[in-house]
């Protein structure tokens, strides 16, 4: 190309007869494209003869006389070891550690080629994937392997292979120079496209030299040496003023409508201007080609609407087929279709997906109890007409003791003469309707009974109420008549315990109510909780009133600097030493504490601690506890306890909201709650568990 130019260059200085110039082009031309498709089929027939050799080396010579490898791959216990060569280590390599030599873009194409010979769906396949043969350096020496495997299998009427045979073979090189025959290629063919559009050369200033009959055509030269054209710089076309830089030209391709208002033309064109630099860097020509591609792209634009109406209608069938395919999958049913000649039933997924064929005397012992059963044996009879029966039956698609219920309907269906020929229908697996109808029963039963507790609770609440009340209306009319400190103090304390009273109930229901609208709210802190508890145990050590019960506090820390909500904390001892008092009248209230490290608890909640991953190496959990030697809880509901509106003993004083407000804070600080009681009369402990983080 270079001589060419510069022969044109020379042809352009002497100003010879223009059609010797173009003869002398267009022969050049012809020669290079002639050498060009030469190249190209020799290319051709050079790597089809290699692939004839390559073929016939793993026929003949694939152990010996190739640098083949060939691995064993056991399917069951996934491990693959080597049969020829040293790709694998001495012990072979587990199938998942070999992801690890694979390229990561890679791995989808090795998955999906074992998967198709692992499942039996092919006997023999082939892939190409990059291996790193640096091995365990992890170098990253990728080399492209052509993996052919055969699937063994135990004996002929085997369903799934145990083994994989794969003889895998090193293509780098004949991939790599398949790339770069490919890039040549492509280089040549770009040259035999231009023959067939305009043509141009421009000098390194964009000035034209020289055009061909096409390109004169397509822009309307009036002219072979048309002033317009040739007396404008390539660099001040409206076309290309901003794309070209005249100091750097670099290769541009696109498409465009072309518009010269000067010559007429309007049309839609295909461009491309390639720079031709010499050795030293230097611009020394441009090569201009234009293809007018307006017809081509009406036909373009044509076959797209033709193409968008095709596939709106084929996707208006697909949907079609899909919602019928979703309804049947989502109903969990089947089609299926009965011969009465051949005495058979044929099950399908969908409409036309086949499950399983099934003779008459197999589908009967499906059947327990029902009228199909009786109906497949007196077929004519029973299945004439249209049915639709609720049958329990064992499962029509998978071998299982257990029994479903199914809906099957049966339409019948005749010949031209009124014979009826079978029929067809649907199975429809209804268990879970059967199930959703059990489980409404028992809600609708836990509903009733929700009801029920309500209106115990409102009737408990008002007299929960009214006691206080009426104590404290009543003291506080008492008061005033009182003549003596002594009594005055004692009606006041009785006030003031009713009102404590008060507090706490409407305390409990604030508490429900919150509960309610969102869960409770915890806010932890930084506090000195050995201080807090001390407090906390002053408070409630008023609240034990009884002469033969003692109140013991057990704080085993001077200081623990702990991060809880301390409010939640109190609030939950305040509710286990409350139904203490309730229930305790001799004996001991002992309320105490302890921190557990991480450690200390059982390996389950260590387990679920690991899982969750918010504990730090200080992270622990803060154990409460009270203990009392009161009336005891039963072993039958100690269960219960924990839920809303429960009170073992009617009598006594409270809403049965305590203890369930207790394991909704302990919910919602991701800790546990619980009790521990030997049974009736023999006391019980109150504890939760917190997760805190020690200072």
């Amino acid at each position: 190309m270079t001589i060419l130019l510069s022969h044109i260059q020379i042809l352009a200085a002497i100003q010879p007869d223009l059609s010797s110039v173009l003869m002398v082009v267009v022969i050049f031309i012809a020669f290079v494209l002639t050498w060009a498709v030469n190249r190209i089929n020799l290319l051709r027939i050079r790597q089809g003869v290699s692939k004839i050799k390559e073929t016939s080396a793993i026929m003949q010579h694939t152990l010996d006389m190739s640098k083949s490898y060939v691995l064993m791959l056991d399917i069951r216990q996934q491990h693959a070891v080597n049969m020829h060569g040293d790709l694998l280590p001495d012990s072979g390599m587990g199938y998942k550690e070999s992801f690890d030599f694979i390229h990561p873009d890679d791995h989808h194409i090795y998955q999906e080629f074992i998967k198709r010979l692992a499942t039996g769906e092919k006997e023999m396949d082939e892939c190409i994937f990059r291996w790193d043969m640096s091995g365990e350096k992890r170098l990253g020496h990728w080399r492209y392997l052509e993996d052919q495997g055969i699937a063994e299998y135990a004996n002929a009427a085997g369903i799934r292979p145990i083994h994989i045979f794969c003889t895998l073979t090193d293509r780098t090189e004949q991939i790599l120079l398949e790339k770069e025959e490919q890039e040549m290629a492509n280089k040549y063919r770009l040259i035999f496209e231009q023959s067939l559009i305009g043509l141009a050369f421009y000098d390194k200033d964009g000035r034209l030299l020289t055009t061909n009959k096409k390109m004169r055509e397509i822009l309307n030269f009036q002219s072979e040496k048309d002033p317009y054209y040739y007396e404008s710089s390539l660099f001040d076309m409206p076309t290309f003023r901003d794309l070209l830089n005249n100091r750097h030209v670099e290769e541009l391709y696109f498409c465009t409508k072309s518009i010269v208002i000067e010559r007429g033309v309007n049309c839609y064109t295909e461009m491309r201007v390639h720079p031709i630099y010499k050795d030293d860097g230097e611009l020394y020509c441009i090569t201009f080609s234009i293809r007018d591609v307006t017809q081509e792209r009406e036909l373009y634009l044509q076959n797209k609407k033709n193409s968008h109406d095709i596939r709106k209608a084929n996707e208006a069938i697909q949907q079609y087929e899909n919602e019928i395919q979703y309804l049947m999958e989502t109903c969990n049913m089947r089609f299926f279709r009965c011969s009465r000649a051949e005495r058979t039933c044929t099950f399908y997924k969908g409409m036309t997906t086949e499950v399983n064929t099934m003779g008459f005397d197999e589908l009967i012992e499906h059947f327990v109890d029902s009228p199909f059963r009786q109906g497949l044996v007196d077929y004519d009879t029973y299945f004439s007409v249209q049915r639709t029966d609720l049958t329990k039956m064992h499962p029509l698609f998978h071998e299982s003791d257990e029994m479903q219920w199914n809906f099957i309907d049966s339409v019948p269906f005749f010949d031209e003469n009124g014979e009826m020929l079978g029929t067809y229908g649907i199975v429809r697996n209804v268990n879970d309707l059967i199930e959703k109808q059990e489980q409404l029963k028992q809600e609708t039963e836990r509903a009733n009974d929700s009801g029920r507790l309500k209106s115990v609770f409102m009737a408990n609440m008002t007299h929960e109420i009214r006691t206080p009340l009426n104590s404290i209306v009543g003291f506080s009319d008492v008061l005033p008549m009182l003549s003596t400190l002594e009594e005055k103090q004692e009606i006041i304390r009785v006030i003031m315990n009713n009102c404590d009273m008060l507090m706490r109930l409407i305390n409990d229901i604030l508490a429900i109510s919150s509960l309610d609208a969102g869960g409770i709210r915890i806010e932890p802190a930084e506090v000195e909780f050995a201080k807090s508890f001390d407090d906390i145990c002053e408070s409630m050590k008023q609240r034990v009133q009884e002469p033969s019960v003692e109140f013991i506090k057990e704080n085993p820390y001077d200081s623990l600097v702990t991060v809880i909500d301390v409010a939640r904390i109190q609030q939950v001892i305040t509710n286990f030493v409350t139904n203490a008092v309730k229930y305790t009248h001799e004996g001991h209230i002992k309320v105490g504490y302890r921190f557990e490290e991480s450690g200390d608890r059982s390996q389950e909640s260590g387990d679920r601690s690991q899982e969750s991953g918010v504990r730090s190496q200080e992270s622990g959990d803060l154990y409460i506890y009270c203990e009392d030697t009161g009336a005891g809880i039963p072993k039958e509901h100690q269960a219960k306890i924990f839920e809303r509106f429960v009170k073992l003993n009617d009598f006594i004083q409270g809403t049965g909201l305590g203890l369930s407000i207790c394991k909704a804070i302990a919910d919602a600080c991701q800790g546990e709650i619980g009790v521990d009681s030997e049974g009736e009369g023999h006391g019980s402990t109150f504890w939760i568990r917190i997760p805190c983080e020690k200072k």
